[in-house]
């Protein structure tokens, strides 16, 4: 039988051993959540730039407000899960002519799923551009 000083010590140790590698496994799924989600941003705006290039006003057929709301939905379509804080579509000649290059920008806010680090926001951004084919 150990001595009685030495009975707590296991306790003890195991609490502080536990806390630590709790902590640390938190850490890092909140750290892949964050790159999940950042890579899901970035994917979502990458679809939202090829989609504007395709969707040219050779005919006339879309207006830039037109084209821009097409985009922002084609945009949230594609980012199962996030509620962007802004998706943004700009156009360098300011049109969305055929030879134009459009820019989709999305932003979104990670939040941290474990509750130990308080109120804690990421702002994550991501854009794409591509040149209008059509």
């Amino acid at each position: 039988m150990p001595p009685i000083r030495q009975r707590g010590s296991f306790a003890v140790e195991f609490a502080l051993t536990l806390s630590l590698l709790l902590l640390l496994t938190f850490a890092i799924v909140n750290l892949a959540l964050a790159v999940w989600n950042y890579n899901t941003l970035s994917q979502a705006s990458r679809e939202g730039a090829r989609y504007g290039s395709v969707l040219g006003n050779t005919d006339g057929r879309y207006s830039r407000e037109r084209a821009r709301e097409l985009i922002q939905r084609r945009v949230a379509a594609h980012a199962v899960g996030l509620r962007f804080d802004t998706i943004d579509v700009s156009w360098d000649g300011g049109d969305n002519a055929p030879g134009s290059i459009v820019t989709v920008s999305a932003s979104y806010r990670f939040h941290p799923v474990s509750a130990m680090v308080g109120s804690l926001s990421i702002p994550l951004r991501s854009s794409a551009s591509m040149m209008i084919s059509q």
